[in-house]
């Protein structure tokens, strides 16, 4: 029997796109990553991912054209059925100042991430990736944390070099990660979606 790669505990009877496949557009990229997932885990996370797909597609949007095309394509019809959540945004929506990479400042919309989303896509994630890096679900004698992050911070880029590094698509995902080969409890991940949005987590062995 398979082991479901997110939960260590159920059977595997599906395979989960990890990162999510609705964060990609048409056509999707040849090199996304599935594990197995037992029902529950895959079918579970669906409104998750949507919410992540949306807030992830607006505010990347404007950094690429694949960005733009997955706002176009996928986030604007999740909005048109979903009025709630569309009021949600708009309620939430705040204009601010950013720095381009030419160093103009222009005022853009911003929106307030759904952090609950967020971090349960980031999870399952690096649980998923976990598996597929390391061959074994992430034992249930450890623990995963998530963070945001405004980039990768710059201690940590001193020993990137370190890490391996995987880029799915044009570059829509990029992560970087480390296993320990000691105690494999301990790995650390970083991920980069569309240049837009910066996210990490680390794994360690639970503290009793």
């Amino acid at each position: 029997m398979e082991i479901c790669a997110i939960c260590a505990e159920h059977e595997a009877t599906t395979r989960d796109h990890v990162p999510p496949k609705s964060i990609f557009p048409r056509p999707r990229p040849g090199n996304l990553i599935t594990v197995p997932a037992c029902a529950e885990c895959n079918n579970g996370a669906s409104d998750l991912d949507d919410l992540f797909k949306v807030y992830l597609s607006m505010q990347a949007a404007a950094n690429s054209e694949i960005a733009a095309r997955l706002f176009r394509e996928k986030t604007v019809r999740t909005l048109k059925r979903n009025q709630r959540l569309l009021n949600k945004l708009q309620e939430e929506s705040a204009q601010i100042e950013v720095t381009t990479e030419e160093g103009r400042i222009e005022t853009r919309t911003g929106y307030l991430w759904d952090s609950v989303a967020h971090d349960a896509v980031i999870e399952r994630t690096i649980r998923g990736l976990y598996w597929h890096h390391w061959g074994a679900p992430l034992t249930r004698d450890a623990t995963l944390s998530v963070q945001w992050l405004q980039t990768i911070p710059d201690q940590v880029l001193e020993k990137i070099s370190l890490f391996n590094e995987v880029a799915l698509g044009d570059d829509q995902v990029v992560y970087k990660y480390i296993i320990s080969t000691d105690d494999p409890r301990f790995s650390l991940w970083f991920f980069d979606f569309y240049g837009a949005h910066w996210a990490s987590g680390y794994t360690q062995p639970t503290v009793i």
